[in-house]
């Protein structure tokens, strides 16, 4: 039997994971943002959903959760219509978006005014955001990870083991963008090519701060996708089965299983088919993150 790792022990293995990811997103960029999403994105989800849904971070629970549930449903609805050659209108998801964050902020405060302050602050940022959809959409991509990787550190149970980890992620971002001086815009891997994603993730920018920014955003999923597949569930004292029930195991088991398979026989298709169906958990972890700023600044005035 493997002995119990002893409290307080330095545990290396997620720096390690960092640094592996750098080079993975520094060298072959390609291969990290085609197989990123296909191998790790549904743990990832399953990590969410447990840590900001199952273990109802600050409360987040009941009505709140409830209503925030069903517009991010409708979001993942309008996702799905598109998938099927529907058009549907890009304000409109943005629109699901910011009513789910309106609604765990609201829930999250305590009092009638802070709860008009919050709708109304939450009101002007989505309209601002909606009128500039297309870059609000861009900035979110970017800054999702980056948002999933702070939510760790803030809720991670060692301030050394989070400190360790924040340089290690800042010195890891850092060699991306140095190994970034080779071009890889002229590559591809099959039908997935450097040129389009490279239109997709940096448009009208520079080609070697185009080259960074990509090669950065490779690196910053594959650490949010690890963290939230593999750190996060590993601090719950509950197992995956306690967590999800049988049914819900079996289903996850299966999604893990059939999105990699289906990535053999069509990888980009794949990749393509889960990041659209799986963009409501990121405005999930805003809607948490809203909420608790709510609660937060209730407690501290109450």
């Amino acid at each position: 039997m493997i002995a119990a790792r002893a409290e307080g022990a330095r545990d290396v293995r997620l720096p390690l994971a960092i640094v592996a990811a750098a080079a993975l997103a520094g060298l072959a960029p390609l291969w990290a943002l085609l197989a990123g999403p296909i191998v790790f994105g549904v743990p990832h989800v399953i990590g969410d959903v447990r840590a900001l849904w199952l273990r109802k971070p600050g409360g987040f629970a009941g009505k709140v959760a409830l209503r925030v549930a069903l517009a991010l449903l409708a979001m993942t609805a309008l996702r799905a219509t598109a998938l099927c050659g529907v058009t549907v209108p890009v304000e409109a998801e943005l629109t699901c978006g910011v009513a789910a964050v309106a609604l765990a902020a609201i829930g999250g405060a305590r009092e009638r005014r802070a709860q008009v302050l919050w709708a109304l602050g939450v009101a002007v940022v989505g309209a601002l955001a909606i009128v500039a959809a297309r870059e609000t959409l861009l900035v979110l991509a970017h800054a999702h990870n980056l948002v999933a990787v702070a939510l760790w550190l803030a809720w991670c149970p060692r301030a050394s083991a989070a400190r360790e980890v924040a340089v290690t992620y800042a010195l890891g971002a850092c060699g991306v963008v140095l190994l970034s001086q080779v071009s890889f815009q002229d590559q591809a891997i099959g039908a997935f090519e450097g040129a389009r994603i490279t239109r997709e993730l940096a448009p009208s920018l520079a080609p070697g701060l185009a080259d960074a920014l990509v090669r950065s955003f490779a690196f910053a999923q594959l650490v949010h996708y690890g963290i939230w597949s593999w750190q996060l569930p590993g601090q719950s004292r509950a197992s995956l089965r306690e967590d999800l029930g049988s049914v819900g195991l079996a289903a996850c088991a299966l999604l893990c299983i059939a999105v990699p398979v289906c990535g053999l026989w069509a990888p980009v298709e794949t990749r393509s088919t889960y990041l659209q169906l799986a963009i409501a958990h990121g405005w999930l972890e805003l809607s948490v993150i809203a909420f608790l700023l709510a609660r937060g600044a209730s407690v501290r005035t109450s």
